[in-house]
């Protein structure tokens, strides 16, 4: 074999090595707990005003962020994967903070006031937490 050969060898060997490294350290990364993470305060209404009066501005002050959310519960439900949701209510009758739970919530009604704590997603036609827990009832 030639030095060139041998050379593409080693260095596609090499490549198929720091992939497999690169994927293994991914795969395995700690998973973010929003539980021991300090959450930005704020009330479901104000969420849902500053996304809408700007939403590139709120993303920067919201987005991958840990928020606690104060709010009303309009809805409790579960989604296509089967995860609790609720929805907290805003001022706009239609958008509102829907958040996306990591647990089954207990003892919560809709209409009570209660806080959520997740990490923000931004806002489709709703503001969206991810991997929300309930503090508060």
């Amino acid at each position: 074999m030639n030095n060139k050969v041998r050379l593409i060898i080693i260095i596609l060997i090499l490549f198929i090595a720091g992939s497999f490294t690169v994927a293994y350290v991914m795969w395995n990364k700690p998973q973010r707990k929003v539980e021991n993470e300090k959450g930005i305060e704020v009330t479901s209404a104000q969420l849902v005003k500053d996304y809408q009066a700007n939403e590139a501005e709120a993303n920067k002050k919201y987005l991958d962020k840990a928020i606690q959310v104060t709010g009303v519960v309009a809805d409790i439900k579960n989604n296509q994967e089967g995860n609790s949701t609720i929805t907290l209510s805003s001022d706009d009758a239609f958008t509102g903070v829907f958040c996306t739970l990591k647990e089954k919530p207990v003892n919560v009604t809709t209409g009570s006031t209660i806080i959520i704590k997740g990490i923000c997603s931004g806002m489709l036609s709703d503001v969206r937490l991810r991997e929300a827990v309930v503090v508060n009832k």
